[in-house]
């Protein structure tokens, strides 16, 4: 029995290494901010679907969150489709995707009480769908140099859903790198 278990942890293990070490992964890391006023990260994983020389196709996801002063705190998650163009050490990287986001107002929220007064309500936060299209330049040391990382900076623009029944268009910030296990 306690070979049988040995051997269950010993198969958990290879999948998540079998995971971790494919090729094919990598993981991200991003500053996400609504220019340099509303500060924020993402973490995620980069998963590629199809290499070529002259194209990559990738799969991205993504959770993440930003800090708007005095307005609110958002979290997110997302995913997307991209393709990276390689140009040398270079890469120009265009992406479209959708996700969740939920903010939460900063400071109190008031509501109607049931006699007629004004009252503290809960701040549950807001539920918003999130659509998305990025840019990104990139540095790739993994295509000539076989290192295992890429760094990137560019733009992301998204929009908010459900507010005042309209979309809201935000465009943030993003730098980050990509670093994969194995090459």
């Amino acid at each position: 029995m306690a070979q049988q278990r040995m051997d269950k942890n010993t198969n958990r293990e290879g999948l998540f290494s079998r995971i971790i070490h494919n090729e094919r992964v990598a993981v991200k890391f991003d500053y996400f901010g609504e220019l340099v006023l509303h500060p924020g990260i993402s973490l995620g994983i980069d998963y590629t679907l199809s290499s070529k020389n002259w194209v990559t196709v990738h799969w991205d996801t993504e959770l993440g969150g930003y800090w708007h002063r005095w307005n609110n705190t958002a979290l997110f998650a997302k995913t997307s489709i991209g393709t990276r163009f390689p140009i040398s050490y270079m890469f120009v990287d265009l992406n479209l995707g959708a996700g969740y986001m939920h903010s939460f107002p900063a400071g109190k929220i008031y509501q109607r009480s049931a006699d007629g007064g004004v009252e503290k309500a809960p701040n549950w936060g807001h539920a918003h769908f999130m659509p998305t299209f990025s840019v990104l330049l990139g540095w790739d040391r993994s295509r000539k140099a076989n290192l295992p990382f890429s760094i990137h900076i560019g733009a992301e623009a998204y929009l908010q859903s459900a507010v005042n029944h309209t979309f809201i268009p935000h465009v943030a910030a993003k730098v980050g790198f990509t670093y994969k296990f194995k090459k």
